[in-house]
């Protein structure tokens, strides 16, 4: 009996089953690595670029001279000089280039450089203090020109240019090796391992699997009668006749001025007398003020001067990490070095289908995990490389003599710490007298008054008597006109019109109120009330219906209805197969090997070499040196 072996809907859903609780195992089995100290290395790293730009451009001549005096680059000035790249944060965005800067300060006995960097995934900064031993003097003239890292930075190149250092010609000049140090790392081979899904034997992945045929379905034709229904649109016909009214006769109540008779006086004339301040005179008795010396001294202030240097960063080992899921056509991308490593994870076909159900080949995807090789753990710092230095946090300092100054505001004469004071003062000539500091000056202030207004004021000539004439009227009366010509009008017998047939008037005070008679006009619920007020006007409708909306229908009462026949297209497989859309698929077995893949373990380890030479390819420059004649 031949066994059916095409695929029903319960092994499809049995089979995504399957596949969704595989991948919820992954997830638990290999959670996504905390990229939060990827993140804040990445901060480091530009932070580090900006300083060691700003310590390669910063050479003698562009230091600043004096002391207190600050030099302020920002990121974006770097950026136009070609000093620097742009620089991207963890969130793949660029890092602000206005609020990012340097800033190189000069204090008495050494220099301090802040480094500001701001970006959308973190703002922070860092100060180092660097001296004598950063910055040439007259025994090193020949590092003037170049930075620690060997570089200097040209405004017409991207690229850094070497610059070899030469010892001076001078007589009984000493000779120095520079020490330098380089990362050497080592790969030893594993073990073998193979991709998820395959098994290993020996040096082989071999994987069970399967795979999809595919043949074009078998198409029939049918005829197929539809009936569609669409409600019919309904019309809407109205005709309108008038009625009159119902009205009836109310009165509306309104108020107006009252008349009345007028009698018209002359004003009274009044005498009036005010107190007003008088005039302010001042005069002045300006002298010269009183200097007065005072001197004070102090004791030395002693401050205790260091050389510092960055401590040794040493990490005590490195591995591989996860930064990335690379998914490509293309098989045996996987590759290893010194700094990052592709691995191989697994591969899958798909079919690409169009959304007409069109099917081509089948492609294979193969997936990559991506890793880089990070630092374990925290660092640990040491002054080995610095001999004489003592551990302090991130630096290493050695005591460097001490300097002697004077506190704020006194002068060192060599003996002693000294302060002059000058005061000023207006004692000798008497309390009246106020200090001008400004103008070095004591001024007595004297006022006497005078009446430019009227006359002053008996016992007291600070006021003045100022006499007015004005006019009157009693209470109730309205003033009309000014001066001599005012007068005094006296409104009394206040009346109303008289009544009309439409009108009746009511004296109330000085007003009058006025009932009016009108005729008041309304309509019953459902009809409209005319402009004229006297007509109702009553609206009849009527309701029909029609399919002119939907062309080919026919009326049916309150519905449009259209009956129509097509032709519908059926597709089937034949046995052990199963239909897709258009397409037939069968399921065949298949068995796949390939090579097993090699790893390796990464040791990596610093090496130090000392030479004469300013610089070596392949090595950094610590910052140490040592004289060897």
């Amino acid at each position: 009996m031949e066994e059916n072996r095409g695929l029903t809907i319960k092994d499809l859903l049995i089979r995504l089953i399957l596949i969704i609780i595989f991948i919820f195992l992954l997830m638990w089995l290999f959670p996504m690595p905390d990229l939060k100290p990827l993140n804040n290395q990445i901060f480091a790293d530009n932070i580090d670029r900006m300083k060691n730009v700003a310590k390669s451009y910063y050479t003698v001549e562009r230091l600043p001279k004096n002391i207190n005096e600050s030099k302020k680059m920002t990121l974006k000035e770097m950026i136009n000089a070609n000093m620097i790249l742009p620089l991207m944060d963890s969130n793949g965005k660029y890092c602000s280039e206005e609020d990012s800067y340097v800033e190189i300060t000069k204090l008495e006995n050494e220099y301090i450089i802040k480094v500001n960097l701001s970006c959308t995934d973190k703002k922070a900064y860092i100060i180092e203090h660097y001296g004598c031993y950063d910055i040439c003097s007259d025994t090193c003239k020949m590092l003037e020109t170049t930075s620690k890292s060997g570089y200097k930075t040209s405004k017409k190149s991207t690229k850094p240019i070497v610059t070899t250092l030469k010892p001076t010609t001078k007589p009984n000049a000493k000779i120095y090796e520079y020490q330098f140090v380089k990362n050497v790392c080592t790969e030893k081979f594993d073990k073998y391992v193979c991709p998820s899904g395959y098994y290993l034997a020996g040096d082989t992945c071999i994987k069970n699997g399967s795979r999809v045929e595919s043949v074009a379905a078998k198409k029939t034709i049918t005829n197929v009668t539809s009936t569609k229904t669409e409600n019919a649109k309904a019309v809407i016909t109205n005709s309108t006749k008038l009625e009159d009214a119902t009205c009836r006769n109310e009165y509306m109540t309104s108020t107006i001025n009252a008349g009345y008779k007028q009698t018209t006086y002359s004003a009274a004339l009044k005498t009036v007398t005010q107190k007003i301040k008088a005039d302010e005179i001042y005069s002045y008795d300006v002298k010269g003020a009183v200097e007065k010396t005072t001197t004070q001294t102090a004791s030395y202030n002693v401050t205790q001067n260091y050389l510092t240097v960055a401590a040794d960063k040493v990490y005590k080992e490195h591995q591989f990490k996860y930064v990335a899921t690379v998914i490509d056509t293309k098989a045996g991308l996987q590759y290893v070095n010194e700094k990052e490593k592709l691995v191989y994870i697994e591969s899958w076909q798909e079919r690409v289908c169009t959304t007409t159900n069109a099917c081509g080949a089948v492609v294979t995807y193969y997936k990559y995990f991506k890793y880089e090789l990070k630092p374990v753990g925290d660092p640990t710092y040491t002054c080995d490389s610095h001999p004489g230095y003592t551990l302090s946090g991130t630096t290493c300092k050695k005591a460097n003599g001490t300097t002697r100054t004077c506190p704020s505001g006194y002068k060192d004469t060599g003996s002693g710490c000294v302060k002059t004071t000058t005061s000023l003062s207006c004692d000798k000539y008497g309390s009246d007298y106020k200090l001008d500091s400004n103008k070095k000056t004591c001024t007595k202030t004297k006022v006497s008054y005078k009446c430019s207004k009227g006359t002053p004021v008996s016992g007291d000539a600070r006021y003045c008597n100022v006499t007015t004439k004005e006019y009157t009227c009693p209470t109730g009366m309205e003033k009309q006109g000014t001066g001599a010509n005012t007068k005094c009008i006296d409104k009394h017998d206040y009346y109303c019109p008289d009544d009309t047939s439409n009108k009746k008037y009511k004296l109330n005070g000085t007003k009058c109120t006025v009932k009016t008679k009108v005729k008041v006009c309304s309509c019953p619920t459902g009809t409209v009330q005319t402009d004229d007020k006297l007509h109702c006007a009553v609206t009849n409708s009527k309701t029909t219906y029609t399919c002119k909306d939907y062309p080919g229908y026919t009326l049916n009462g309150k519905k449009c209805i259209k009956t129509t026949t097509t032709a519908k297209e059926t597709y089937s497989c034949d046995k052990g197969y199963t239909l897709s859309g258009k397409i037939c698929l069968k399921t065949v077995n298949t068995t796949d090997s390939k090579k097993a893949e090699k790893t390796y373990k990464t040791s990596c380890e610093q090496k130090y070499k000392w030479s004469t030479s300013t610089s070596l390819n392949g090595w950094n420059y610590t910052g140490n040196k040592r004289a060897i004649n």
